[in-house]
């Protein structure tokens, strides 16, 4: 079996050894910046953006003159009697065309199509932005779960040092029967419960750690100690710039257009055409069978079976809907952040009082130590004081944190 010496030296290697283990620093920055260069979401709209302007371009492109060209050789014999009608077939068809048209009238509908390709560019860049605060958001939380187990980390790990130094103590005087052998093993019990709340800990940490390399799409599976970030407030001082409102203005302005692109499809329609080449019934006609033709083309919607009054009745409740979540989207935003802010405010004045009440404890403490080294102390009471440190300090890193969260939490509400 070890001596309190050995076990001291052991510990403190083990410590040594997982500091050289997680001495690498990395920040949120860190792991913000690797989340959104791996986000396949992100990468996915960026797509969809590029993908519209080309779809833009390709919309307008069916509006520019169309030119074709097209060829035809056909040949109808006869047998006898039998064969197709010559009135029909001509005995053939031998021709090689080509030909150009274009819409005479289409500018409204062009500049609506522009307009229409436009806003959803907007919506699209819109869903990007959102997405990228989103995931800012998420990692920022699961960072900050890893900050907080690495703190109670370090603060088992001092307790553990401590109590570890003070059993040297305490087994002279239970040799010297000041203390009873129980006291002895009461205070060991509770040495060693720590190094299994510390074990407990690096399995957390294993877990939080996946879960965030996981959200960044990182495939290193090294731990590292992470800075505690300052998350600084934000709030917008126009709540219509806000990401989420900006969406819905995006939505109704779609709305407008799609509309207006509508109506301009049930204009009258004029568009020319012409063409030129050669077009002949046999072979030996082709020479003098080159000619050209013009021509206008008019189209006026009449009737539709009222298509075009469904498709406006079917986007205005499209309409309503988006309506519907505007309204619900502003009372809450309006209700949730004023709760954050209400509980940002109570955590910072958890944090004071915790720490005031941290200085208490930590004269409580080093009393207790002084008379436990003369043996006028209860091992009860002495690790009492140890637990209460223990616990407040890990109340106040928690309460750090959790304020750090709300902040992130607000923060992502008000962009």
């Amino acid at each position: 079996m070890l001596t309190n010496r050995q076990r001291l030296a052991f510990i403190a290697f083990l410590f040594s050894l997982n500091l050289s283990l997680i001495a690498q620093v990395r920040s949120i920055e860190d792991y913000t910046n690797t989340a959104l260069k791996n986000s396949p979401v992100l990468k996915d709209y960026y797509g969809q953006i590029e993908q519209n302007s080309l779809d833009s371009t390709l919309t307008i492109s069916n509006y520019k003159p169309q030119v074709n060209l097209t060829g035809q050789a056909l040949v109808s014999p006869t047998y006898g009697k039998y064969g197709y009608d010559e009135a029909i077939t001509n005995g053939g068809s031998y021709e090689g065309i080509v030909s150009i048209s274009q819409l005479i009238t289409p500018r409204k509908e062009i500049n609506t199509n522009r307009k229409l390709s436009n806003i959803q560019h907007e919506s699209l860049s819109n869903q990007a932005k959102q997405t990228e605060l989103q995931l800012k958001k998420d990692v920022a939380d699961k960072y900050l779960a890893i900050c907080l187990l690495q703190q109670q980390q370090i603060f088992f790990r001092q307790s553990d040092s401590f109590l570890a130094k003070e059993l040297t103590i305490f087994k002279a005087f239970t040799e010297k029967g000041i203390y009873k052998v129980s006291d002895y093993y009461e205070l060991l019990v509770e040495e060693q419960s720590e190094h299994s709340e510390i074990a407990q800990l690096n399995l957390q940490l294993v877990q939080a750690f996946s879960d965030l390399n996981e959200a960044c799409g990182i495939t290193d599976t090294a731990s590292y100690r992470l800075i505690i970030p300052k998350i600084e407030p934000y709030k917008q001082s126009d709540y219509k710039q806000l990401n989420a409102f900006q969406k819905f203005q995006v939505d109704s302005m779609q709305y407008v257009f799609q509309n207006q692109l509508l109506d301009a499809q049930y204009n009258p329609h004029l568009s020319w055409y012409a063409d030129a080449g050669v077009e002949a019934s046999q072979p030996n006609l082709i020479y003098r069978s080159f000619g050209n033709s013009l021509g206008l083309n008019l189209s006026i919607p009449i009737y539709d079976g009222h298509k075009k009054d469904l498709k406006h009745r079917s986007l205005k409740i499209s309409d309503n809907i988006r309506a519907n979540y505007e309204g619900f989207y502003m009372r809450t935003y309006n209700t949730h952040t004023s709760a954050l802010a209400k509980q940002i405010e109570d955590a910072s004045k958890i944090i004071i009082q915790l720490n005031k009440e941290e200085e208490q404890v930590e004269n409580w403490k080093k009393v207790n130590e002084t008379l436990l080294e003369t043996a006028n102390i209860s091992v009860t009471d002495f690790l009492l004081s140890v637990k209460k440190e223990l616990e407040i300090k890990n109340s106040i890193v928690g309460a750090m944190i959790n304020q750090q969260q709300l902040q992130n939490e607000f923060n992502f509400w008000n962009h």
